[in-house]
């Protein structure tokens, strides 16, 4: 699989716990039915969370704290197929590093790549509201007429590529019509007959994830996916919010100064890798489906999730702001 589950720890019933470690990430004081406090908790490491009780006969044994670690004795028990863990004993673990103890958030980088028809197959009415509305700032329209592919309306999804920055493994999602090697060793390639089924696909792998990481997917990238799903039919599993939220972070909106940068400036100023080294562009995307260069297409693709992930990390890190 290209992702890895990590929303829950994996427990079965009646398993036994001993001396093993928690973050506390949330702690309610509730009371039962005769009245009587208990702690509810959530407990979390690198592999995911697991919901935690503390009984009232078993508070006096129990030291917790909200952003602690704590070191628990208990059970687990199984109440309408939930697994969650009835704590006996536990208590606060010092100097043990916090961060190492956040549950991993399921994240996938992705970047689509697009081709459109040629301009000759439009009609009077698409070629007109293309040159003199959607490109009336484009005054080579020669040029203009080679962008129809940037259009949903006019174009299609040929090639999606996705890196998992957890389990440092990437997919690519491509129409074509043989079988390609990845040029990246932890990277898969996937090939489908149609854009129908290359959607299908994507959607199927992204409705497992829990954060969603682009570089001009706000404007773009989501856009242009909705757009052709609608057009094909295919339903989109979860809603998209434009500008972010906590499921959505477009890097292009998250580092920019008066306006947004290219990609592939960001890629040289942080020292990373850029997509387009291997001399391959989004522009070249069309010319290269047509010749049924599917390899170079793919591999392009990517190169970009990669780099948008690296870009990303450094993000995350340094300039996020999260403590």
């Amino acid at each position: 699989m290209f992702y890895n589950s990590l929303m829950t720890i994996k427990y079965g019933p009646n398993d036994v716990v001993r001396d093993e470690h928690f973050l506390v990430t949330k702690k309610e004081i509730k009371k039962t039915s005769k009245g009587d406090e208990y702690y509810q908790l959530e407990l979390t490491r690198p592999e995911g969370k697991i919901d935690a009780k503390i009984w009232n006969n078993s508070l006096p044994a129990c030291k917790v704290e909200v952003g602690k670690i704590i070191e628990v004795n208990g059970k687990t028990q199984e109440y309408n197929n939930q697994i969650s863990l009835i704590v006996d004993s536990c208590q606060i673990v010092e100097n043990e590093d916090v961060e190492s103890y956040k549950a991993l958030v399921k994240t996938m980088v992705f970047d689509i790549e697009t081709v459109g028809k040629k301009f000759e197959e439009l009609d009077k009415v698409e070629q007109d509201y293309l040159l003199n509305n959607l490109e009336k700032g484009e005054s080579d329209k020669e040029v203009a007429k080679k962008k129809t592919g940037l259009y949903s309306i006019f174009g299609m999804v040929c090639a999606i590529g996705a890196f998992d920055p957890n389990n440092k493994k990437g997919i690519v999602l491509l129409l074509g019509d043989n079988e390609l090697k990845p040029e990246k060793e932890n990277y898969t390639y996937k090939i489908f007959k149609t854009e129908k089924d290359l959607l299908v696909g994507f959607w199927e792998i992204a409705k497992d994830y829990e954060l969603f990481v682009t570089y001009n997917g706000d404007t773009f990238d989501f856009p242009y996916l909705q757009i052709r799903s609608g057009v094909n039919r295919v339903k989109v599993p979860f809603e998209i919010k434009k500008w972010g939220g906590d499921k959505f972070v477009d890097l292009q909106n998250k580092i920019r100064q008066s306006h947004g940068f290219k990609l592939e400036m960001l890629c040289k100023a942080f020292g990373i890798d850029n997509p387009k080294e291997a001399g391959v562009h989004g522009g070249d995307v069309n010319e290269l489906f047509d010749k049924k260069d599917y390899q170079k297409i793919a591999d392009y693709v990517a190169r970009d999730a990669y780099s948008t992930n690296q870009l990303y990390l450094i993000w995350k890190e340094f300039m996020s702001g999260e403590v």
